[in-house]
C-alpha cells in the first residue's frame, strides 16, 4: 500500500513541478494575510513547491537505508530534480548571483571531478557526486528566483508546514510503518532538517511580529532529537541555535548561548535514555555535570555505536599513503555496499571526504562553510540590507553550521535532499534578496541627476 502511495506522489509531485515551472503564473496564500491571495511567477511557485517538499523521499523501501522490499524513488527523484533546476536557469527572468560561498564551492566540485578520475568505483562516485551537486544548483536556482520578500516568506511557511506534517506522521505508528512507509524521509534525516525549521521560526518570532506560535513551533520541532535520542541531530540543532542567536543579539548573546549549550547538556546528562546512549559507564558511576565542567570525560567513556572501528577500517583501507588526494570519490560506498556483513553507511561525513577525496576535499568543504558564515555575517552587518535580508542571511548561516556540526557522526551529504540542499538554498535566496537592495552610491547618483 505505503508503496502506490509514494509512486502516485512522485507523480503528482512531479507532473505539478514540471508545470509550474513552465507556467507564466501562479497564486498563493500570503504568508502574511491568509485572506489575500499572491500572484506569483511559475518560477517561484516551482522553488516554494521544492522547498516546501525537502521532508519526502519517496521510497517504500526506507528512505534510501537499503531496508525493505519495495523500490525506492530516491536516486531518481534527485536527479529529476537537478535536471528541473538546470532548466529553470532558461526560464527564469534573473541570473543567478554568485557569492563566495559559491564560488568556494564550485572550487569544491572542480576537485571531485579529479577524484572522479581516481576512483575504483566509477559508478558510486558519480552518485555521490551529484549528492554534492544538488546543494550548489539549489544555491544557483535560489538567488536567480526568489528576489521578493514574499516569495521567501512563501517558502518560510509552506516548509514549516509541510515539516510540522512530518513530525506528526512519525509518531502514530500505523501512518509510519504501514500507510506512509517511506514516504518521508526517516528520522536521522527529518531531525536534521529541522535544524532549519527550528532556526526559521525563531527568525520569524524576531524579524515578523514575535508571534508567540512561532516560538512554539521552535521548541516543538526540538523535541524529536530529544524524543528519539538522536545525539548528532541535538548536536546539529544547538549548534546552528548558537550561530543564530549570535548573529541576532551580537556578544550579548553569549550568556545566552552559554545557557543554552548548558541546556543541551544537561539533556545528555540527565534524561536516562540519553545518558544511557551516550556514556559506558554503569548507573553507579554515572558521569556529572561536574564531571564535564572538571574535564574528568574521556573518549573512552563516550559510546561511539561501532563508529571508530568501522572509521579506522575505512582509513586503514583508502586513506592511508592518500593522505592527500584520498583514492577517489565513492569509494567508501563501493566498500560498504560490496560487503554485505557490514553497514551500508560510513556514519561520518568528514570521513567519508577523508577517504574519497583526502584532506585537499575535506577542507575545500570546511573552507564553503567558513565562506558563507563569514558572507552571512558581513549581509547582517550591513547598515544598508533592509530585515529580511538579515533574516535569511541569519536562518542561512545557522543552518549551514547545524548541518555541518552533524556531519561529523552522520550521513548528512546523503540526505542532501532534505539537509545541505535546503541550508545552502537559504544562503542563495540571500544573494537574491539582496540583488534587489538599492545600494547607497545608486540613490546618491539617483538623488545628483
Amino acid at each position: 500500500m505505503s508503496g502506490i502511495i509514494n509512486l502516485l506522489a512522485f507523480l503528482v509531485l512531479t507532473a505539478m513541478q514540471i508545470t509550474y515551472l513552465f507556467r507564466y503564473s501562479a497564486r498563493l496564500k500570503d504568508p502574511t494575510n491568509s485572506s489575500r491571495y499572491l500572484l506569483l511567477e511559475g518560477a517561484e511557485m516551482f522553488f516554494v513547491v521544492l522547498m516546501a517538499t525537502a521532508t519526502l523521499t519517496l521510497s517504500s523501501s526506507g528512505g534510501g537505508t537499503g531496508g525493505g522490499s519495495g523500490f525506492n524513488l530516491q536516486s531518481i527523484r534527485l536527479l529529476l530534480l537537478e535536471v528541473l533546476i538546470v532548466l529553470s536557469f532558461f526560464i527564469v527572468r534573473c541570473r543567478p548571483r554568485w557569492g563566495v560561498g559559491t564560488v568556494v564551492y564550485l572550487a569544491y566540485l572542480l576537485w571531485l571531478v579529479v577524484s572522479l578520475t581516481m576512483t575504483p568505483a566509477l559508478d558510486y562516485g558519480v552518485r555521490y557526486f551529484l549528492k554534492y551537486l544538488f546543494p550548489f544548483l539549489m544555491m544557483l536556482c535560489a538567488s536567480a528566483i526568489v528576489r521578493d520578500e514574499k516569495v521567501f516568506l512563501a517558502v518560510c511557511v509552506w516548509a514549516r508546514r509541510i515539516a510540522l506534517l512530518s513530525t506528526t506522521a512519525i509518531f502514530i505508528p500505523f501512518v509510519k510503518w504501514r500507510l506512509l512507509l517511506g514516504f518521508f524521509w526517516y528520522e536521522t534525516a527529518l531531525n536534521l532538517h529541522y535544524v532549519v525549521i527550528s532556526v526559521l521560526s525563531f527568525a520569524l518570532f524576531f524579524f515578523y511580529g514575535r508571534d508567540w506560535r512561532d516560538l512554539l513551533l521552535a521548541i516543538i520541532f526540538v523535541l524529536p532529537c530529544i524524543v528519539e535520542v538522536h545525539r548528532t541531530g541535538l548536536m546539529a540543532m544547538f549548534a546552528g541555535l548558537a550561530v543564530f542567536f549570535f548573529f541576532k543579539f551580537r556578544w550579548i548573546s553569549l550568556p545566552y548561548i552559554v545557557g543554552v549549550l548548558a541546556i543541551g547538556a544537561a539533556i545528555v546528562i540527565y534524561v536516562p535514555s540519553f545518558h544511557e546512549k551516550m556514556f559506558w559507564k554503569d548507573t553507579e558511576q554515572e558521569i556529572s555535570m561536574s564531571d564535564l565542567y572538571n574535564g574528568n570525560v574521556s573518549e573512552e567513556d563516550i559510546r561511539n555505536n561501532g563508529r571508530e572501528a568501522l572509521w579506522g577500517m575505512l582509513e586503514d583501507q583508502f586513506y592511508k599513503g592518500h593522505e592527500l588526494t584520498g583514492s577517489g570519490l565513492g569509494c567508501c560506498q563501493w566498500l560498504l555496499y560490496s560487503n554485505p556483513d557490514i553497514v551500508k553507511q560510513t556514519h561520518g561525513d568528514y570521513i567519508q571526504m577523508r577517504c574519497d577525496t583526502g584532506q585537499i576535499g575535506m577542507w575545500l568543504y570546511i573552507a564553503v562553510a567558513v565562506a558563507i558564515l563569514l558572507h552571512c555575517f558581513v549581509m547582517c552587518v550591513n547598515p544598508y540590507n533592509p530585515a529580511h535580508v538579515k533574516c535569511c542571511a541569519m536562518i542561512a548561516a545557522s543552518a549551514v553550521t547545524g548541518h555541518f556540526f552533524g556531519m561529523y557522526s552522520d550521513n548528512v551529504v546523503t540526505y542532501t535532499m532534505a539537509t545541505t540542499g535546503v541550508s545552502f538554498a537559504f544562503y542563495g535566496m540571500a544573494l537574491g534578496l539582496s540583488a534587489n537592495v538599492e545600494k547607497p552610491h545608486e540613490t546618491l547618483k539617483a538623488g545628483s541627476l
